[in-house]
């Protein structure tokens, strides 16, 4: 269950109605997703549509966001929302806000799979690790998209954006730093295959050195 903070809202809702403050424009659940897709993915997460469509629907009980049916090019029409300066204030709140216990979540179902190797086959760990290095590849290419086509609309200059761009700068350089750090994990799996343990053989032992008698 996502944590919820003293104005019963999860971090979800403050992803969204961040979105929707630095459009500064309406936007769509459709239009917030690619937006997610091309931000928020890269250190948060990318909600799917129906998440998204969730939040606004909860944000806009709350009096939050805004929502106004508009005509759409290939549809009769779209739903779009808005920031609403109380959403503007909640959020401000939120951000005001610095808890020291908030824990830092990382999943990594590729480092889970690498851990428990021992129990697979060594050569589908090593095309797991060169799947999820093209995968990398790939984010960084489209980061520094992100990058060109902001230069290229004379975004990269505007000063309510710093924060963004910045975090993006952060995001690129820690995925440079995951490429090394991936190829370096694949060349050792991939130098030093292990035997599966067999099926019984129990957990490993806790320390490395012998019980004294």
């Amino acid at each position: 269950m996502a944590r919820r903070d003293a104005a019963g809202l999860p971090p979800t809702s403050y992803a969204v109605l961040g979105l929707l403050a630095v459009a500064d424009v309406p936007l769509s659940a459709v239009e917030l997703k690619t937006r997610a897709d091309f931000s928020l993915r890269f250190f948060y997460w990318a909600p799917a549509v129906s998440h998204i469509r969730k939040e606004l629907a909860r944000l806009g009980e709350l009096a939050l966001v805004t929502a106004e049916v508009v005509p759409a090019p290939r549809a009769r029409h779209t739903v779009v929302h808005e920031i609403t300066p109380a959403g503007r204030a909640v959020l401000r709140g939120w951000l005001d806000d610095l808890p020291d216990d908030e824990p830092v979540v990382v999943k990594d179902s590729v480092l889970l799979r690498v851990w428990l190797g021992a129990e697979g086959e060594p050569d589908r760990i090593v095309r797991l690790l060169d799947q999820h290095l093209e995968r990398t590849r790939a984010a960084i290419d489209e980061l520094q998209w992100g990058r060109r086509r902001a230069r290229e609309v004379h975004l990269d200059g505007v000063t309510r954006l710093r924060h963004s761009h910045a975090v993006g700068d952060y995001v690129l350089r820690r995925m440079y730093a995951e490429l090394a750090n991936l190829t370096q994990l694949r060349d050792e799996i991939a130098d030093r295959p292990t035997e599966p343990r067999p099926p019984m053989a129990g957990p490993p032992p806790l320390h490395d050195y012998d019980e004294p008698e």
